[in-house]
């Protein structure tokens, strides 16, 4: 199992000079599996880039199928579905999976940021690929050899959020984004949600010392003290502030790379970045 990250930014896409190394894209992150499984976790503004790739593939000739895991349905990590060539291609198959909520389905949510008063694309009909939506559940989803399995980590009525969990071979990549430790139920789920993973991607835009509203996310202690506890291998810090520099990242990892270091822990740390593929 790889993976490969190609949206890194929560709430807004950043461009600019000062950004370029680690990213400025929303959320997108890819699995691929050792069976050619292609797994899609949220389709934020890399899945534009991450489609146009596609396009160099199977899927520019219509024969393109993927998996798209949606873990809420923010516009930091929607946006990016209606934009490549993939998903106007006939032939194409995308299998969509998310949280329903009291507002509608996803599929509703979709086809309404969709509609004639926010794109020209007119709606999913216009989506020339097979597409289809299927509500997340707490049952084991199996795409190829990968164990997919899901958690919800809050309640919103508007917008649940959930994480995953996937597995190949021993290996697991957990990702968990947007979530508020608000109690310590939430906190013991995420805990055993990811324990023994050997990647956590988990959002922490701002640490516990930066006043600043965040929306309902974690901060950076929260991450590493989720990844002690449920004794992951490696953390990688995800959801970055769009205020926050290629610069302020690589001091934000060393700092607290010295703090790991100094209390003996060996939990790998980094920030997660655009391009590079990771083996798990």
């Amino acid at each position: 199992m790889k993976l490969q990250f190609w949206g890194v930014r929560g709430y807004v896409p950043t461009p600019g000079a000062a950004y370029l190394g680690y990213g400025g894209n929303t959320c997108c992150v890819v699995i691929y599996g050792a069976h050619d499984e292609l797994l899609v976790l949220d389709s934020g503004t890399g899945f534009c880039r991450f489609g146009d790739e596609l396009m160099q593939r199977e899927f520019g000739e219509g024969r393109g199928e993927l998996t798209l895991l949606i873990s809420h349905t923010y516009w930091d990590h929607l946006l990016g579905l209606p934009f490549p060539g993939l998903v106007h291609t006939p032939g194409n198959t995308l299998k969509i999976y998310g949280p329903d909520s009291i507002r509608g389905s996803l599929r509703m949510v979709y086809d309404g940021i969709l509609s004639p008063v926010y794109s020209p694309v007119y709606g999913l009909a216009h989506m020339a690929a097979t597409h289809s939506f299927e509500p997340i559940s707490t049952h084991p989803l199996q795409v190829g050899k990968l164990t997919v399995r899901a958690m919800p980590l809050s309640q919103h009525k508007h917008s649940p959020i959930w994480a995953y969990r996937i597995e190949e071979h021993g290996r697991t990549v957990v990702y968990m984004t947007d979530v508020r430790y608000s109690d310590a139920q939430i906190w013991r789920k995420a805990v055993h949600f990811a324990e023994g993973a050997t990647v956590l991607i988990h959002s922490a835009p701002y640490t516990r010392a930066e006043e600043v509203e965040d929306y309902g996310h974690s901060r950076v202690e929260d991450a590493i003290e989720v990844a002690q506890q449920a004794c992951v291998e490696q953390l990688l810090l995800y959801h970055h502030a769009p205020t926050r520099t290629d610069t302020q990242l690589d001091a934000l990892v060393a700092h607290y790379r010295a703090e790991l270091v100094a209390i003996g822990s060996s939990l790998r740390l980094e920030a997660a970045r655009e391009g590079p593929i990771i083996e798990v």
